[in-house]
């Protein structure tokens, strides 16, 4: 039985790599994603109509975050981000406007940046500032990190 770290998040899939690295969080890194799933992917999974979201990836250990061309300073390396795919009803632009909403409304006040790329994915973090930034963005990169980046628009 797959360790949750939330009612709907295990602690394998946020974990699991495509490569044959260790990739296992330290504790400080097991908080931080407890805090992704209840403060971001809970709330957005109940947002998007309680489907399931797949994530491609969570936390990464500096050897798989480097394998896989991650930014040095990636907050998947402490467990506070995620990429992840919408439930199946939903293309990831329609997502991200029903998140471009729930942000105006105020809703998820620890997102840290949710920036939707052009294959499909979302990336989420939870900011553990006090002020969280809250940013929505666009990338013009076709998949992994990478900009440029702009302020999201539901109209591009």
């Amino acid at each position: 039985m797959p360790l949750l770290i939330s009612p709907h998040f295990s602690l394998a899939e946020l974990t699991r790599t495509s490569t044959d690295l260790p990739n296992e969080p330290d504790a400080s890194a097991r908080r931080r994603l407890a805090l992704l799933c209840v403060e971001v992917l809970e709330p957005l999974r109940e947002l998007w109509g309680d489907g399931p979201i797949k994530v491609n990836s969570g936390y990464r250990s500096a050897e798989v975050n480097e394998a896989i061309g991650g930014a040095k300073g990636s907050q998947h390396l402490r467990g506070e981000a995620a990429d992840i795919v919408p439930p199946p009803y939903y293309s990831a632009e329609q997502a991200m406007m029903l998140l471009e909403g729930a942000v105006w409304r105020g809703e998820f006040p620890a997102l840290g940046q949710a920036i939707i790329y052009k294959s499909g994915f979302i990336h989420v973090s939870v900011d553990l500032a006090d002020k969280p930034r809250r940013q929505l963005l666009r990338s013009e990169a076709a998949g992994g990190s990478g900009g440029p980046y702009h302020p999201y628009k539901a109209d591009k």
